[in-house]
């Protein structure tokens, strides 16, 4: 008996039509289809994400195969089953509903005593809505749990009758709010195997006799990390594969003013160097050689980073990582000798400005000058680095803007990306508007020196003009694909290339001024030579599975 059933990413697909209608506007372009027209590739006609066009040009459809990051272990996922698993649950899962159907559908067959659907990467109810009516057609009386920043979001908007249409509309039994959530899904699975009443549990919503959602109470949680530690070697490590990604901290240390996570999460709460030990020793043992810490702040605070990377050091797991790394703490060059020699070969820098004032404005607590010697070191020792900017961001100008171009073309790290500004009136900035004349929302805003249709054009040109470091797209592969390309058998140069040449082909590339049929088709053939040629390791999914 399966106590719970717990289901990963879907890896929605905008389709073909979609997608070429958006990419035709030529008048008012919104910010995510500016997105589309940086992060998809044209190839046998159409245009996909950049990791399909790979998967295309690689293994011809109907059955080829898809290297997808969503290959990779859902550590939410994961989390999950084994906090159920640990407190004495059957708990089972399916890693990415997009590709694992036929496995859903025979664990569905079983009767599952609940399902629990994640929400991590979702912004919009689409995804969850396919997973329940799927689970809806093999299982019409198991119930249905779905929580995380899907449903946060919504509660958290404040709007009550757009949250019933929400859950009416998305479908499931049972809705989960709370920023943790694992103790609060254990608590519903409790009462689901024992027959006991759900409205008895903490921070769900549930629908009365009237049809009303109504959330029984609220009680925060404060779950221990090192209680919640992964138990790795209780999971099959052929599902797993070569590449995981694990935590060994919640929340965040700081109070970025475009940023609400840290007021979600709570407090900072640390893992203690003997549960990371143990966690490392069990992936090393099952096979794994790279792991992305998914930490925000790794390195932060600096006592603990050192420890835990002399612990590396001392036990030599053979394992490669990546993570999270903040510059503004990490001014002695000792310090990135150690962590090269601990195994990192890759770090992702959340710069979001190469200008010292909107950095104030952000409250970053680094500085353009601590960035420059971030980079400079960690290139002196090859270690893959990724710079993630945000534009638009009150202080942004077109000056500001030029700044950030001068600095990526100056400093060169192997990859960027660059993200149009969302304004969430829950972030810190919110309280700041009149000193910044800050007006609007989400996508459309304005502010004293910028406003959203500005920014939307100045990504482009960062996009454009910067020749010395990659452009990274934000969806479908990002800096955390990193690590799953190079378990693939890429090198990072390699990755590189492959970015370089697949920006050729964007939409956004391709109506560049001095850009030919002929230099499109040149483009397309070096592209389709580089990629059929890259020595990849198969991919576990492939297109008849989903």
């Amino acid at each position: 008996m399966i106590d719970c059933l717990v289901i990963g990413y879907h890896e929605t697909e905008v389709s073909g039509d979609e997608l070429e209608l958006a990419l035709a506007e030529t008048e008012y372009i919104p910010a995510p289809v500016r997105s589309l027209r940086r992060t998809n590739v044209g190839v046998h006609g159409t245009y996909r994400p950049y990791l399909d066009a790979l998967s295309a040009l690689r293994d011809p459809e109907p059955e080829g195969g898809i290297w997808t990051v969503a290959e990779l272990p859902s550590l939410g996922t994961l989390y999950l089953v084994n906090y159920l698993r640990r407190r004495g649950h059957p708990a089972e899962f399916v890693n990415c509903f997009t590709y694992e159907k036929d496995r859903l559908a025979e664990l569905l067959a079983q009767q599952p005593a609940s399902v629990a659907i994640t929400t991590t990467f979702y912004m919009m109810p689409g995804p969850v809505i396919e997973i329940i009516d799927f689970v809806r057609q093999h299982a019409p009386t198991v119930p249905i749990i779905v929580g995380g920043p899907l449903v946060d979001n919504q509660c958290r908007a404040g709007d009550t009758a757009k949250l019933q249409r929400f859950f009416d509309r998305t479908g499931a039994d049972v809705y989960v709010w709370e920023s943790q959530g694992e103790a609060t899904l254990l608590a519903a699975v409790d009462a689901l195997t024992a027959g006991t009443e759900l409205s008895e549990v903490s921070n769900l919503f549930l629908r009365d006799d009237a049809g009303t959602w109504t959330l029984t109470r609220r009680r925060p949680e404060a779950n221990v990390l090192d209680e919640c530690s992964m138990e790795w070697s209780a999971f099959d490590p052929h599902r797993l594969g070569p590449t995981v990604s694990t935590r060994t901290a919640r929340s965040c240390a700081f109070e970025c003013a475009f940023c609400d996570y840290p007021e979600r999460a709570g407090k900072l709460t640390l893992a203690t160097i003997d549960t990371v030990e143990r966690e490392l020793e069990a992936l090393a043992a099952m096979g794994v050689t790279r792991v992305a810490f998914i930490d925000d702040t790794f390195n932060v605070p600096m006592r603990r980073f050192k420890e835990l990377c002399k612990m590396m050091v001392r036990r030599d797991f053979g394992i490669e990582w990546f993570s999270y790394f903040r510059c503004g703490h990490a001014k002695e060059p000792g310090v990135y000798d150690l962590m090269y020699d601990a195994g990192c070969r890759g770090v992702l820098l959340g710069i979001e400005s190469a200008d010292d004032r909107v950095l104030r404005n952000m409250d970053k607590r680094a500085t353009v000058d601590d960035y420059r010697f971030g980079i400079e070191q960690l290139r002196k020792r090859d270690i893959f680095t990724h710079a993630s900017f945000v534009v638009g961001f009150p202080g942004e100008s077109e000056e500001t803007v030029q700044n950030t171009i001068n600095f990526l073309n100056d400093t060169g790290p192997d990859t960027f990306a660059v993200n149009h500004w969302y304004y969430l009136h829950a972030t810190p900035i919110h309280v700041r508007a009149p000193q910044f004349g800050l007006t609007g929302s989400g996508y459309n805003w304005s502010h004293h020196t910028m406003n959203s249709d500005q920014a939307l054009d100045a990504a482009d040109h960062i996009f454009a003009s910067v020749r010395e470091a990659a452009w990274m797209p934000v969806n479908g592969l990002d800096f955390w694909g990193v690590p799953y390309l190079l378990g693939k058998g890429m090198t990072p140069g390699q990755i590189t290339e492959f970015l370089r040449l697949a920006k050729a082909l964007t939409p956004a590339t391709r109506v560049a001024p001095g850009v030919t049929a002929a230099s499109v088709a040149e483009a397309e053939q070096r592209f389709a030579r580089f990629c059929a040629e890259l020595p990849l390791a198969p991919s576990a999914y492939h297109r008849n599975e989903s």
